[in-house]
């Protein structure tokens, strides 16, 4: 069998995040090695930078949101932080239009032929492209689920949940307050795979849900570090503090709320 054939790439790792640069100018290299996970080292450190302009998010009315508290001295602190922050990168800001399916892999550019993600591990400590980003796809289902947005499969039909991981972490496991009401967090796996070199990435399994709220909602992400608070000399970067991720749905203002918000954000400047 051709090593390029039904090359199946499951990017579920457990993974933390902030702002970076593309995969291709963070200095987080991609891990080209046979070597075993606890042999990885990261010989320099990285310089990661945000490349993309991406305009302020509005500050408009929060419809869902989600929060995970990671820590240090549990599995988190084992994550594979780059591909985090590469998705981060891409999905900041985004716009999700009333009546919209949101796609998590078309949204974060994973079925280019050349995507912006470097090699993590996934559910089963395999070295595989982009792995680890469902760490954010939970993230976003969670704040999708807390805004009460109907999730669908591939055929478009209703379904009540995302896929779950095959593989129990207990931080996907929390029940958070936000906003003053009990939020749990609403697991959701994702994978892509490539049948041989030269094509583009297809879909194995993704999260989508519909934006019914008739509403024009965007995608923002507050986390609590920077890469700059980062153990670089482990796998991928370990934390070595406590640190939380937030992700808000936000209902980006119309009509007259619009205008408050252009005035709030003009006496900001």
């Amino acid at each position: 069998m051709s090593r390029f054939v039904a090359v199946i790439l499951s990017i579920c790792a457990i993974l933390f995040v902030s702002r970076v640069a593309s995969a291709e100018t963070c200095a987080l290299e991609p891990v080209l090695t046979p070597a075993s996970l606890s042999e990885l080292r990261l010989t320099r450190t990285a310089t990661c930078a945000q490349t993309r302009n991406v305009a302020p998010v509005p500050n408009g009315k929060i419809v869902g949101a989600g929060i995970i508290y990671l820590y240090a001295n549990d599995e988190a602190k084992y994550s594979s932080l780059n591909n985090v922050l590469h998705a981060i990168d891409q999905l900041e800001g985004k716009y999700i239009y009333p009546g919209e399916t949101f796609s998590f892999n078309a949204a974060a550019n994973l079925l280019q032929e050349t995507i912006p993600y470097d090699l993590g591990p996934d559910v089963h400590n395999n070295l595989v492209k982009a792995g680890g980003i469902c760490m954010v796809s939970t993230m976003i289902a969670t704040a999708a689920h807390d805004a009460g947005l109907p999730f669908v499969n591939a055929r478009g039909k209703l379904i009540p949940r995302p896929v779950p991981h095959s593989r129990y972490y207990k931080y996907y496991h929390q029940v958070n307050s936000i906003n003053n009401h009990a939020v749990a967090i609403t697991e959701a796996a994702v994978a892509i795979k490539k049948d041989k070199l030269g094509e583009p990435w297809e879909t194995v399994q993704d999260m989508q849900f519909v934006n019914n709220t008739g509403r024009l909602l965007v995608l923002h992400f507050e986390p609590s570090f920077t890469v700059a608070d980062l153990d670089l000399t482990q796998p991928f970067g370990h934390i070595q503090q406590n640190q939380w991720l937030k992700v808000e749905l936000r209902a980006v203002p119309n009509g007259m709320d619009a205008w408050l918000n252009r005035l709030e954000l003009f006496s900001l400047n």
